[in-house]
């Protein structure tokens, strides 16, 4: 069990918060030194240090701990605890790395979030399957956890589906670190960023002197991932013309690269990915039907964030740690409005949309509280009854549908003001006459 340490001469203290993190489930050690504490945390390492800040005048204090705790043990999440005066040395603290600083007396459901949202921290850090954590608590979220579990094992292909941004990266990633191919790391190619012109070369490797340029050999995708897994994220835009070469590889488990009649050997566990529909490819005649059914014997779907919403309740949290560690700034968290507002969106760019959202509501808040006034949609969607309405929609009129919103909005917000409202959209402001007659939007006529 990972343990939390706090460290302060007040017995009282160490007492009280010892009882109170025992209760919520934590090891805990205590001690009333820094010297105590160094020499503990040898035999005992450490996640999360609470720790005050003065200990008496012949002793370092809580900010020489947090500059020590940082060479010697980077991934350990450290809280200051301190009194009033002692405000200006805890910020010196949390410029060295602390994660959050309390003031005395201790409020105690600060602390306990504190303390989990550290440990949260800490695992991430520190494990790489962690790195990889799935989450959310929704039935297909949960489903598609099971689902790994049971495929991880196995060398057969799986196919992972679904929209842009739902997460089939982090999915591939969990395939390979609960297999047994995990120390070795996973190859990852996206067909959709390959050149053309070189896209043979790149995944199937060369022979010097193959073709201009070709000056020495090169390991294709295929050898590169020997041992280990490969992830090829959007196979839908593979070339026709090369699909039976990547059938032959997969089935006969050799590869040959351009410019050689060597054949090559692999070992290696092939997953995919796509958020386009194969099965409506395959009859349009952009997919080969054999290879179709060679990749999509296991598959793993995965439904849009709008169809789980409930999962942002673990994913908020999450993101927003991430970002606040990752850039060394303070402590903050979410409240429940602002958690609400978030379940209110449709997400057209799903779990990557949230992210980016989160990012920025966290930089931009003035507290420590993440307020519903500090949530900017990336999208004017920002409905879930007007996202589902321009699904239904055709791309003129859902076009229409979002230059609307957009223009709304952005009048409300400036007070009807046309000059300023054109100057914000770089429209010519007769241009902005003639959307807002079109779109009967209220307006004043500017000067």
């Amino acid at each position: 069990m990972n343990t939390v340490y706090i460290v302060d001469d007040d017995e009282a203290i160490l007492s009280s918060l010892r009882s109170i993190l025992a209760r919520e489930g934590y090891a805990i050690e205590t001690v009333s030194s820094p010297d105590a504490f160094l020499k503990a945390i040898e035999q005992k390492p450490l996640a999360v240090a609470i720790l005050d800040i003065f200990f008496g005048r012949d002793q370092i204090d809580g900010e020489e701990l947090v500059k020590i705790l940082a060479e010697r043990f980077p991934n350990t999440q450290c809280i200051i605890i301190s009194g009033e005066s002692d405000i200006p040395k805890a910020i010196s603290c949390m410029r060295q790395g602390a994660l959050d600083f309390i003031e005395k007396p201790v409020g105690l459901p600060r602390l306990i979030t504190s303390v989990r949202n550290a440990m949260e921290l800490y695992n991430i850090k520190s494990s790489s399957r962690n790195k990889c954590r799935i989450f959310g608590d929704s039935q297909t979220t949960r489903d598609a956890i099971a689902r790994v579990k049971k495929l991880a094992g196995l060398n057969e292909s799986v196919l992972i589906t679904g929209e842009s941004g739902t997460g089939k990266e982090l999915i591939a990633e969990n395939l390979h670190l609960f297999s047994k191919r995990y120390s070795l790391p996973m190859v990852k190619v996206n067909c959709s960023a390959l050149n053309a012109n070189l896209l043979e070369s790149e995944v199937f490797g060369h022979k010097a002197g193959s073709f201009t340029g070709a000056d020495r050999n090169k390991k294709g995708f295929f050898e590169a991932a020997q041992g280990s897994t490969l992830f090829i994220d959007e196979i839908a835009d593979f070339p026709l013309n090369l699909q039976s070469k990547i059938l032959r590889v997969i089935q006969e488990k050799k590869t040959t690269p351009v410019g050689s009649t060597d054949e090559i050997p692999i070992d290696v566990r092939f997953v995919f990915a796509t958020h386009s529909n194969l099965r409506e490819m395959v009859q349009a005649g952009l997919f080969r039907e054999d290879l179709f059914f060679r990749i999509s014997t296991f598959t793993i779907e995965l439904p849009p964030l709008r169809e789980r919403i409930e999962d942002i309740e673990e994913l908020a949290p999450f993101f927003l740690n991430q970002f606040l560690v990752e850039n060394g700034l303070p402590f903050k968290e979410f409240s429940i409005e602002a958690l609400n507002k978030l379940k209110e969106h449709p997400y057209p760019g799903n779990i990557r949309e949230l992210a980016k959202i989160i990012k920025n509501a966290a930089f931009f808040s003035e507290t420590d509280r993440i307020l519903p006034g500090d949530i900017n949609f990336c999208s004017t969607f920002n409905s879930r009854e007007i996202w589902e309405k321009t699904l239904k929609l055709s791309l003129i009129e859902s076009k229409e549908c979002f230059e609307r919103e957009l223009i709304e909005r952005r009048m409300n917000a400036m007070g009807h003001d046309v000059r300023k409202v054109a100057e914000s959209l770089g429209m010519i402001r007769n241009n902005l006459y003639r959307k807002l007659n079109y779109y009967s939007i209220k307006y004043k006529r500017s000067e």
